[in-house]
């Protein structure tokens, strides 16, 4: 019997080091490597505790689950693949009392009827969807973020992007990956 998992990613810190989440073989899911992790929540470490977390296109869930386990108080992921939604909902159920909600739904859909404000967001979707500027725009629109509010966006290696109202403030290239943070600008217009 084939299995439909490709890949374990595991956790590096925080109170669930260690534990492994199962990833399952779907196109365009290409979990965040260790050592990416490990730089981002170094970059991050000081906003996390308590911290409320939103992981768009949350695929194998490694940067949220990460986050739960180093310290944020709430994750909401959106993951729109229905089996891989599925995935980690019975992962999160291995979370126990954590407040983790997973979403099955279009991250842009989703972010159009969202009243939360969040803390962290991981902005990592498949590369050939090209939409982080709908989504960073969105974010600002819905007033989903506040000032301090930092996000994470993973892109293809040599793609450059710049939004409106938003600076990079960190940026690393490892293999394929760029990936920085962001936050909403701090000068005024």
């Amino acid at each position: 019997m084939q299995s439909n998992y490709s890949n374990d990613v595991k956790i590096i810190a925080g109170k669930y080091k260690g534990k492994i989440l199962k990833v399952l073989d779907a196109e365009g899911l290409r979990p965040t490597p260790s050592r990416v992790r490990e730089t981002v929540f170094t970059w991050i470490k000081d906003s996390l505790e308590g911290a409320k977390v939103l992981d768009l296109f949350a695929g194998s869930g490694a940067l949220g689950f990460e986050a739960v386990s180093r310290g944020a108080s709430s994750l909401t992921m959106i993951e729109l693949d229905k089996n891989n939604a599925q995935n980690l909902k019975n992962t999160a159920s291995g979370f126990k009392n954590e407040n983790i909600i997973v979403h099955n739904t279009d991250a842009l859909k989703f972010l159009e009827n969202d009243t939360g404000t969040y803390d962290i967001v991981f902005v990592d979707p498949p590369y050939k969807l090209d939409v982080y500027s709908k989504v960073l725009s969105t974010l600002l629109k819905r007033k989903l973020i506040n000032d301090s509010t930092l996000i994470y966006v993973e892109m293809r290696n040599g793609s450059n992007q710049a939004v409106p109202g938003f600076e990079i403030f960190k940026e690393e290239c490892a293999g394929a990956a760029k990936y920085a943070l962001w936050r909403k600008s701090q000068l005024l217009f």
